[in-house]
């Protein structure tokens, strides 16, 4: 069964939903590295001004804002604990009470790790990413050690969650992209008569595939063999495909 493009792309009010990395750019050693190209940011401005259009990603707002660099798109950042669009912002409260124990953290994990060369450690503000893409594999398990043992110092206000070779920490609150698309989708109003299509292509996905259920289209970018979405793609390349053909749909 294929995507249904045709569908979304004539419906009269539609959302569509991107991750960034992975998703809009392939992943990259640094992540100050991954940005777009000026036609695939060219084509977002131009979908966008047909449809809503967000970007929901684990980046903090302000690092994905000046990426994709395109102020008429909603942006739902740290795993849904931020959401901009137009003049209007939101931050989970709960987040921002955490702030002080996660900076603690990070100058301990900053400190302990000084000698693995190819860590990175991310702050986002709300939540931090621990990038160990560049980390020579067997020392893989002595960072993962630092980090839980870091988290268990703070008791139970931060957790952690695993991506494409980065350790995510965040608030230890029942809350991911799932329930920041449905904060955001609540601020468009009544959605009778509206399409949706939510892509992803990581773990922290899945929240929002099994949020959207029923809802939306839900699509799976890359190989992974187990995932809540109803479609799949196999890479960056057929996601930017898609998109064309939706906007070409929608902008004749």
């Amino acid at each position: 069964m294929s995507i249904p493009v045709q569908a979304l792309g004539v419906s009269p009010a539609l959302l569509v939903l991107l991750d960034y990395d992975g998703t809009l750019i392939g992943l990259r050693g640094r992540p100050e590295l991954a940005r777009l190209s000026t036609w695939r940011r060219r084509l977002l401005d131009e979908l966008g001004r047909t449809a809503v259009l967000a970007i929901v990603t684990g980046r903090g707002l302000g690092e994905i804002q000046e990426l994709v660099g395109i102020p008429s798109l909603a942006y739902i950042g740290n795993h849904g604990l931020e959401i901009a669009h137009g003049n209007r912002t939101w931050v989970h409260p709960g987040a921002t009470e955490r702030r002080g124990d996660l900076a603690s953290v990070l100058r301990r994990i900053r400190t302990r790790t000084a000698d693995l060369a190819g860590v990175i450690v991310e702050d986002k503000g709300l939540t931090a990413g621990i990038h160990y893409r560049l980390l020579d594999r067997p020392r893989v398990g002595r960072l993962k050690g630092i980090v839980h043992e870091e988290l268990e110092r703070r008791g139970a206000a931060l957790k952690a969650a695993y991506g494409k070779k980065v350790i995510e920490i965040r608030p230890n609150l029942d809350w991911g992209k799932g329930r920041g698309v449905l904060e955001f989708m609540g601020w468009l109003g009544p959605a009778e008569g509206r399409s949706l299509i939510y892509i992803g292509d990581d773990r922290t996905d899945e929240d929002a595939f099994r949020v959207l259920a029923g809802v939306g289209t839900t699509v799976r970018v890359g190989t992974a063999k187990d995932s809540s979405a109803e479609f799949r793609l196999r890479g960056v390349g057929q996601v930017w495909a898609l998109l064309r053909a939706l906007t070409a749909l929608r902008c004749p």
